[in-house]
């Protein structure tokens, strides 16, 4: 019997490969895949064929089905001038491929992490970003074209977490919680240069290309596994394999890519006029982040550099560029003042749980979280999820206008046919429940989505447990769902996030005594002196700028 099998691929480009040109036991399968993406792409493709397999039971056929995987994938390579050499190079995306995947993944990061409101701020970053990508080699008159006139996109997100990073097609972000930890716009430029040059690299689509040939290897092995064990949820299994098992395959590289964006990102911004000397003591408290928290990693075992190693090498580097372009504005008066007043730690005024109820005073409600349940906010959800793991809750906004069409288009999206669908109340509020079972790998789960109007917005809560474990846990996600109602104790809805408070040291003295009697959400005394990156003991001298904290 014909059969065929097509996967969506960008650009319009079909790659069509017939059974017998393959192998003389293909021959009556035609396969046409169309990626978007091609690790998708050739993944499900193979998946596919590979259930075919099963069938056979022809160990010839595997043969087939490897040179199929390997020529899909040579097929699909894609080769432009790098924007770094002007030589041309292997990578997994045409250049094209990679401004849409950045627009459309920043659309989605803004939905899940949220913009902090600070337009001020913002324009800063942006002006800071735009001076080092001006030193770049994107903006060179060498530069093929195809990427001197790249538009860049810099945003500051709303998250404590001390993280910059970027995407393809000139997306930079910084998170408010970095920007707490920089003293001054030197080291901001070095930052915001490191990025430039995971996208000027094009290290995202190096990175693609390099973990299409580790697919090719677990495809082929998925693909002889399945041969040879006659299951084809061995296959699945294999190809499902991730984690550290498949970092390790891949880790070079990822250090590569980050020791060649500390190479340049140093370079721009000496080259734009900054004292490159000033980051080897942000990359300092990186390395005190990871102690602190216990997370730090063997260096050969970490996706980014460890960070000892890295602040020896970023000093290795200044010492060169200072050489080259002299050592120039530091920025830390300008750069304070723009911070002053940041919001530092977790945010209550977006969500936050405190003794067994979560709160929202922005947006004015509260419900219930049962003891031993761990709670995620994020911008556009809240997750709620049992000790064992076996049930989760996610509170978020439906898309509706009523609880009913919000309702309707939940099960549209989710392809879910309800075993029950209705009317329902969440305390006095107007909703409207659907019900059912869904099959997943996990077994068959029990779900409810549970819709509601409140404020002129229609939300929902979206429970679900293993079929087996329903009887156990539906009381809880009921609980949960009829508890929510107005904020009713007044100095929960008045809860104000903690703020950075920049002033002079009045006297020299041990840092420690700068901060007694300061608090804030989540941040211990020695936060706080990573903030400033200084030691809890060492003395602050007299007029020194600090970073305090205000809550």
């Amino acid at each position: 019997m014909a059969r065929s099998a097509t996967y969506p691929h960008g650009d319009g480009l079909c790659l069509a490969f017939r059974r017998d040109a393959v192998s003389p036991y293909l021959a009556k399968v035609n396969l046409v895949v169309k990626a978007e993406h091609f690790p998708l792409g050739i993944v499900g493709a193979i998946r596919d064929i590979s259930k075919m397999v099963v069938a056979t039971k022809n160990r010839s056929v595997l043969i087939g089905l490897c040179l199929l995987t390997i020529s899909l994938f040579v097929s699909s390579c894609v080769t432009e001038p790098s924007a770094l050499t002007g030589q041309k190079r292997s990578y997994g995306y045409t250049w094209q491929q990679e401004l849409e995947l950045g627009r459309s993944s920043d659309r989605e990061l803004i939905q899940e992490m949220g913009l902090y409101q600070d337009d001020e701020l913002s324009a800063y970053v942006t002006e800071i970003g735009e001076r080092v990508l001006a030193q770049s080699d994107l903006r060179q008159p060498d530069t093929p074209e195809i990427y001197r006139n790249l538009e860049f996109t810099f945003r500051v997100m709303d998250s404590s977490v001390v993280n910059a990073f970027a995407l393809p097609g000139g997306y930079v972000y910084v998170t408010r919680g970095l920007l707490a930890h920089l003293n001054n716009e030197a080291q901001l430029a070095v930052v915001l240069g490191h990025e430039i040059t995971h996208v000027a690299a094009r290290h995202a689509s190096q990175q693609a290309l390099k973990q299409q040939w580790g697919q090719i290897g677990l495809v082929a092995g998925a693909v002889i596994g399945t041969g040879i064990t006659g299951n084809e949820n061995f296959a699945d299994q294999f190809l499902g394999l991730g984690g550290s098992v498949f970092q390790m395959l891949t880790l070079k590289y990822g250090r590569d890519a980050e020791r060649e964006s500390d190479l340049y990102g140093v370079e721009y911004s000496a080259k734009a006029g900054y004292a490159v000397g000033e980051s080897a003591e942000f990359f300092n408290s990186l390395g005190r982040i990871s102690s602190k928290s216990g997370s730090r990693l063997p260096t050969w075992q970490s996706s980014h550099p460890d960070p000892g190693e890295r602040e020896g090498r970023i000093k290795q580097l200044v010492i060169e560029m200072r050489a080259r372009y002299g050592d120039l504005k530091v920025g830390e008066a300008e750069y304070l003042s723009r911070i002053d007043g940041l919001v530092v730690g977790e945010n209550p005024r977006a969500g936050v749980a405190l003794r067994g109820k979560f709160y929202h005073p922005d947006m004015n409600f509260q419900f219930d979280v049962p003891q031993d349940w761990r709670v995620k906010n994020e911008a556009s959800r809240v997750t709620l999820t049992d000790s064992a793991g076996r049930a989760i809750v996610i509170f978020g906004i439906g898309q509706g206008d009523t609880p009913e069409a919000a309702a309707r288009s939940f099960v549209a999206g989710a392809n879910f046919q309800p075993a029950r669908a209705g009317s329902a109340k969440v305390g006095s509020q107007p909703g409207y429940s659907v019900e059912g079972l869904i099959e997943t790998s996990r077994g068959t789960m029990a779900v409810e989505n549970l819709f509601f109007s409140y404020n002129k917005m229609v939300f929902s809560f979206l429970s679900y447990a293993l079929h087996s474990d329903r009887e156990v846990y539906w009381p809880s996600f009921s609980r949960i769902a009829q508890s929510f109602k107005p904020i009713e104790n007044p100095a929960i809805r008045g809860l104000e996030p903690a703020r950075l408070k920049v002033q002079a040291a009045s006297r020299e003295m041990p840092f420690k005594n700068y901060i007694s009697g300061y608090e804030a959400y989540g941040l211990a005394p020695i936060d706080l002196a990573i903030i400033n990156q200084v030691e809890l003991d060492q003395r602050v001298q007299k007029g020194r700028m600090l970073k305090l904290v205000l809550n």
